[in-house]
């Protein structure tokens, strides 16, 4: 059912254009469209999606009012932007929630609050838009590459940024975080304990653990479903420094986790052989192997293993570029996990000379493209990259929020932004039968309990917008036959009635300068009467 004034509709046509442009096929992602010429507020604009009308709230102005950014890719066949002149009288002040946006790319760094931020398949944190005043996740969007994530694809509050940024991951998707600060100290939510196989374990500078090689120089952790990563998403990476000399010519390990029998056990290590990294996996006799990348003596490293389960990708990468991949499934088993020897028997193992700065396992997919940035921190954070934490080179990330009300010049679009100027007439009145004899004496019956009411509403001085805008209402109405609904909120009073037309519209002309809309002025009249129809 039609709402009087809401659905009294202003022609949009009845302003100038000045300028016009089109869009086709604009995509799922596409949310900055350039308008075909510079405006000072959004009710300049009038933006068509496949020939529909957008309110302005679907938009904001950006670029010194050269752009308008849509909260929603418009993902349209045809997107047809105006810009019109707009005369002062239809020039409103309408209070409108703010969206303030940031959009992130790979191409260009973006700053924000005098950081830059960059997509590279490293940057874990992204701040929010300068200046928001937000608490909850519900007061922003985040959209990857156009598309609209779920909150529980990324982090809020930010661990780095507080409440004015996100984490790109699931925090709690990291199950071991040693930064090795002078301690042995698991930062993950997990916080599992690692033992030393001498008496001490020794640090270089407080901030890498360093191991020697020798027999029981190593730490392992008891066995957990956390390190149970072959059939899950996952990704183990680490920051080292080989020893220079003949450590380099024999097979080093850095991360492993063996079963006692049964040919079960993953390691990730430098190979001597010919100075490769690689990741082996034997589940239960059956081999996998990955190796690349170059590993030297005396050089820092990163080296990262991550798997896709939903695509059976494994990926090894150094130095932060994909050395190594191939499809990839394979069981679970039980064992220790051992960090610096393939064994936490201290008489066996290949293990490691050199430092180590931190070691990572998360159940996510961390690096998913061919090449990344260079890693900048080598004291990881917990943030791990779950679904958005994998983003890669090609994507765009962008946030919207939704701020503090803000008030901002918008036009004319219906009869709920006019007032009845001449104010309006109420009457109630209940149906009753009135029966009177010759004496002159009468008996009355009352047909029903509930009163009708009738108002007539009287406009003044309007232009032909608002006439015409009228006139469509009640055209459609078809007069009195069709019954609609009557926001009493436009009188100044509380609720909403069923009402209809009650006689003619009554239309006078006043003024005519002109033969357009905005230059011709009426008086317009009308009654409404109550139905419960």
């Amino acid at each position: 059912m039609a709402t009087y004034p809401d659905d009294a509709q202003a022609p949009i046509t009845a302003f100038s254009v000045v300028a016009d442009v089109q869009f086709n096929s604009t995509g799922t992602s596409r949310t900055d469209f350039n308008l075909p010429s510079t405006v000072s507020h959004k009710g300049e604009i009038t933006a068509f999606i496949d020939g529909v009308l957008q309110q302005t709230t679907a938009y904001d102005l950006s670029n010194a009012g050269q752009t308008a950014s849509f909260l929603v890719a418009p993902n349209a066949s045809n997107l047809t932007l105006k810009t019109i002149t707009l005369p002062s009288r239809f020039r409103l002040n309408r209070t409108f929630p703010a969206v303030r946006s940031v959009d992130y790319s790979n191409t260009s760094a973006t700053v924000n609050d005098s950081n830059s931020y960059l997509i590279n398949g490293n940057t874990e944190s992204f701040a929010l838009p300068s200046g928001v005043n937000v608490s909850t996740a519900t007061d922003f969007m985040v959209f990857l590459s156009g598309v609209f994530q779920s909150p529980d694809s990324y982090t809020y509050p930010s661990v780095l940024l507080g409440n004015q940024g996100i984490d790109i991951g699931d925090n709690s998707a990291v199950k071991l975080l040693t930064n090795f600060s002078g301690n042995l100290t698991d930062e993950s939510p997990s916080g599992h304990t690692l033992n030393f196989r001498d008496s001490s374990a020794s640090f270089a500078s407080s901030k890498q653990l360093d191991l020697d090689g020798s027999a029981g120089n190593f730490a392992d952790i008891a066995d957990n479903d956390d390190f149970n990563i072959l059939s899950r998403d996952f990704t183990l990476d680490t920051f080292i420094k080989p020893d220079t000399g003949a450590t380099m010519t024999a097979n080093q390990t850095l991360f492993a986790k063996h079963a006692r029998t049964n040919n079960n056990n993953y390691t990730l290590r430098l190979v001597g052989a010919n100075s490769n990294v690689g990741f082996i996996v034997n589940n239960g006799g059956a081999i996998t192997e990955l190796y690349g990348g170059n590993a030297n003596g005396g050089v820092n490293l990163h080296v990262a293993v991550s798997h896709e389960k939903n695509t059976n990708n494994l990926r090894l990468y150094v130095n932060n570029v994909k050395v190594a991949h191939k499809s990839f499934t394979a069981t679970d088993f039980a064992g220790n996990v051992i960090i610096g020897s393939n064994s936490n028997n201290a008489s066996e193992g290949e293990r490691f000379s050199g430092l180590i700065e931190f070691t990572r396992l998360s159940h996510a997919p961390r690096y998913k493209s061919g090449g990344l940035a260079p890693i900048t921190s080598h004291t990881p954070t917990v943030i791990s990259g779950a679904p958005l934490g994998s983003i890669s080179s090609d994507d765009t990330l962008s946030v919207r929020v939704f701020d503090s009300e803000v008030t901002t010049l918008d036009r004319f679009t219906s009869m709920a932004d006019r007032k009845p100027d001449k104010g309006f007439t109420a009457e109630r009145s209940f149906d009753t039968i009135t029966f009177t004899s010759q004496a002159g004496y009468e008996k009355r019956r009352l047909r029903s309990r509930r009163s009708k009411r009738n108002y007539s509403l009287n406009y003044t001085n309007i232009t032909g917008i608002e006439k015409t805008a009228i006139e469509n209402f009640y055209n459609a109405r078809s007069g009195e036959f069709e019954a609609f609904t009557f926001d009493l909120s436009h009188i100044n009073e509380s609720g909403t009635i069923t009402t209809r037309f009650d006689g003619p519209l009554s239309v006078t002309q006043v003024l005519s300068t002109g033969t357009a809309l905005t230059e011709n002025f009426y008086t317009v009249a009308f009654k409404l009467q109550e139905t419960y129809d």
